[in-house]
């Protein structure tokens, strides 16, 4: 029982020798940075992190998936109904989470009235690992140039893993 008491002494003047008032702290592990290169993270932000609230054009490319909407037709004319194509295809080693409740969010500009507000697995005309496409109908009411934009949720996979997606494409109808 005795060792506890010499032991604890022991500690405290440890601590207190270690402890000097105004002795300077101890320096950081210096590193010399000459002799070699470092690659720091931030400077290598695959294109698949990069991600923005703002609508990225009518297409967006990664590594894992190619997203755009595009037209159907070569012009839109006011009081007749007309379609754009919401395509997403996998890229390399990814494909299409098909169990993955995937989801269209439409939005367009005044002028342009949509059919569906919404589009999921069931609207799409071709669903597949490889491929999932999507016709949304709308019918102009003026001409001029109008935004259309549609937000897509969706999942990415390889064998080993998934990722899940929210992503905002959009793209300038042409009406005469």
């Amino acid at each position: 029982m005795r060792i506890w008491p010499l032991l604890s002494i022991l500690w405290f003047t440890v601590a207190l020798v270690g402890c000097e008032r105004g002795a300077p702290a101890p320096k950081a592990n210096e590193h010399d940075h000459t002799k070699h290169q470092h690659e720091h993270a931030a400077a290598k932000v695959p294109a698949d992190a990069e991600k923005s609230d703002e609508p990225a054009g009518p297409t967006i490319e990664t590594g894992s998936f190619l997203l755009a909407v595009t037209p159907t037709q070569p012009g839109y004319t006011i009081g007749k109904t007309g379609e754009v194509e919401i395509a997403l295809e996998g890229r390399g080693d990814w494909h299409v989470n098909q169990e993955y409740p995937i989801r269209v969010d439409l939005k367009a500009a005044p002028g342009v009235a949509l059919k569906k507000n919404e589009l999921v697995k069931d609207d799409a005309k071709e669903f597949g690992e490889d491929k999932v496409r999507f016709l949304a109908a709308l019918e102009p009411s003026a001409a001029g140039d109008h935004e259309v934009t549609c937000d897509v949720s969706f999942a990415m996979c390889t064998e080993e893993n998934c990722i899940l997606e929210k992503r905002t494409v959009t793209m300038q109808l042409k009406v005469e």
